[in-house]
């Protein structure tokens, strides 16, 4: 992937499900740090460590489970929901606007 990064023929290189020690791991033997990581990230999952690291080497933290996979019933959460009705906005998009201003990248999916 390095070499076809620097030949230009990629324009970045990401990861996935990358714990915190293992992207210090590829960082340290590796020339290109992966531009993003994409983990499951949503309010009752919020992965600190990994935002905190990702931030300090500039790797872009991407939610792929933002809204839980439907699970633990995210979308009567009595919190959420309060929060929800406080705005006029659907549980959905309170969870999408505090992931945005934790600068976390957002690709919103539902699996039933």
């Amino acid at each position: 992937m390095e070499e076809l990064y620097r030949d230009g023929k990629i324009r970045a290189i990401g990861v996935s499900n990358f714990y915190p020690d293992r992207l210090i791991d590829l960082n340290i033997h590796n020339e290109v740090v992966p531009a993003v990581n994409q983990v499951e990230t949503y309010p009752f999952c919020q992965q600190n460590e990994s935002v905190k690291l990702m931030k300090e080497h500039n790797i872009q933290i991407e939610s792929w489970g933002p809204f839980a996979e439907g699970r633990n019933n995210i979308f009567e959460n009595d919190v959420l929901v309060s929060i929800a009705a406080q705005y006029d906005k659907s549980v959905a998009q309170v969870i999408l606007r505090w992931l945005a201003q934790r600068g976390v990248v957002a690709i919103s999916k539902v699996c039933s």
